[in-house]
């Protein structure tokens, strides 16, 4: 398991990003980019924070990689917040078990919020 810092990308970073390709780019808006540093290896990873939601007691986000092009075809990464050591809030990566759970509570959410939507 790894433990990850996010870090908001400044506007004027994410301008010049060349990992953001159209696209998915398109679909979040400017405070939605996040570059993550792996604490172990010290490199850095961008991705979009699409979504946060709660599942038992736990606050969670959905990240997707800014370099996939096609909205039909995202990889969703759930990584859940945690407060470390030194009382930063991180996120941390999910092992098999816990990512199965909260990728099929986050499809329920979804679910549940496409049958509120059909039925206003």
């Amino acid at each position: 398991m790894y433990d990850y810092q996010p870090m908001h990308m400044a506007e004027d970073e994410h301008d010049d990003c060349c990992c953001c390709e159209e696209g998915v780019d398109e679909l979040f808006d400017e405070d939605s980019y996040v570059v993550l540093t792996d604490t172990e290896t010290g490199e850095d990873y961008s991705f979009i924070m699409a979504d946060t939601f709660s599942y038992e007691d736990e606050e969670y986000c959905v990240l997707v990689d800014p370099q996939e092009g096609d909205e039909d075809e995202m990889s969703l990464f759930f990584m859940k917040f945690v407060v470390g050591d030194d009382g930063e809030e991180v996120l941390v990566g999910l092992e098999d078990d816990e990512d199965d759970r909260v990728y099929e509570a986050y499809q329920a959410l979804l679910e549940e919020v496409d049958d509120e939507e059909e039925s206003e």
